[in-house]
């Protein structure tokens, strides 16, 4: 989701190359594509995809000034040597309201939100499960697969029913279908009177999960020294300044205590932030589809990643 005046901009420069912009998916065999320049991905797909695309070393090529030091000398990339981080976006459960609802009750992050009537939330199974630790006051990332496999039978038994596709709970929550889910903020942002304006966000104190961008360059890339020059473009203070209101995701352009400048919506109040983090699971493996007799190849189902890749 980056604009599409921006690459355009980034292109008319004197030999700079047209941007191809492409969802990153799994190929038939498990590995991820390798044709490409610059990988634009969330923090748990980092370590995943290096698996298949050695990164280049970033180090006095894209500078690291102005980032904020929050989004600096992650666990997957202590160093900040292969990866530079882009823009972020806390989940939030959200509610629509009758009008002349007191603030306080507004905002007030739900108890039991499993239980909650006319309640929906994203099938996404990992995400559900992160949630679900969340709300026991847990890392999200220890424990183990053992820990997380329980967590997504507990979570997938307790909102049986309960589950949609993401867009669906937006649109539901949106028409009034819908009183509560959880979405990724961004939504809410890029249309703040959703729902006659009556849509409301809460943290736990616990924390939320944060959907956390961050780009790479290929290694193997032939265009190595331009594609830096595009993960300098949108981490340009001009970007990183249209990126609140162009994508509704959180520039990481930002000083410690003030991730949310410039929002125009009121932010969950207390610590929860502090305590948030963001998924770091292993990516589940394809699982090989045995073909009938008469079939000579062997399908493997794609997993989608949703990230973009330009190159």
């Amino acid at each position: 989701m980056i604009p599409q005046l921006w690459l355009d901009t980034f292109s008319s420069g004197v030999g700079f190359p047209k941007i191809d912009l492409r969802i990153l998916n799994r190929n038939s065999d498990g590995t991820w594509p390798t044709d490409g320049d610059v990988y634009i991905l969330k923090a748990r797909s980092f370590s995943e995809v290096r698996k298949s695309v050695p990164w280049a070393d970033l180090t006095g090529q894209v500078p690291i000034a102005g980032i904020n030091p929050v989004y600096q000398g992650q666990s997957f990339d202590p160093l900040g040597t292969h990866s530079r981080a882009w823009r972020i976006s806390p989940w939030f459960f959200m509610k629509k309201v009758p009008p002349g609802t007191p603030h306080k009750v507004a905002f007030a992050a739900p108890a039991r939100w499993a239980n909650e009537p006319q309640s929906f939330f994203p099938n996404e199974p990992d995400l559900i499960a992160a949630l679900w630790i969340k709300s026991q006051g847990k890392s999200i990332n220890l424990g183990g697969e053992s820990t997380q496999q329980v967590a997504r039978q507990q979570a997938e038994s307790a909102l049986a029913g309960k589950l949609a596709p993401e867009g669906e709970c937006w649109e539901g929550l949106k028409d009034g279908r819908v009183q509560l889910t959880y979405l990724p903020a961004w939504r809410l942002v890029l249309e703040p009177q959703a729902g006659n304006g009556l849509i409301r966000w809460s943290a736990l104190q616990a924390g939320t999960i944060v959907d956390f961008e961050v780009m790479a360059v290929a290694d193997g890339s032939s265009r190595k020294e331009m594609a830096c020059k595009f993960l300098e473009f949108l981490l340009a203070p001009s970007q990183q300044a249209a990126l609140l209101g162009a994508t509704g995701f959180f520039p990481v352009h930002s000083k410690p205590g003030m991730e949310w400048a410039g929002s125009t919506l009121v932010m969950p109040s207390g610590t929860w932030f502090d305590r948030s983090e963001f998924i770091l699971w292993p990516y589940p493996q394809p699982v090989a589809i045995v073909p009938p007799a008469s079939v000579t190849e062997t399908n493997l189902p794609a997993e989608s990643g949703g990230e973009p890749k330009p190159q």
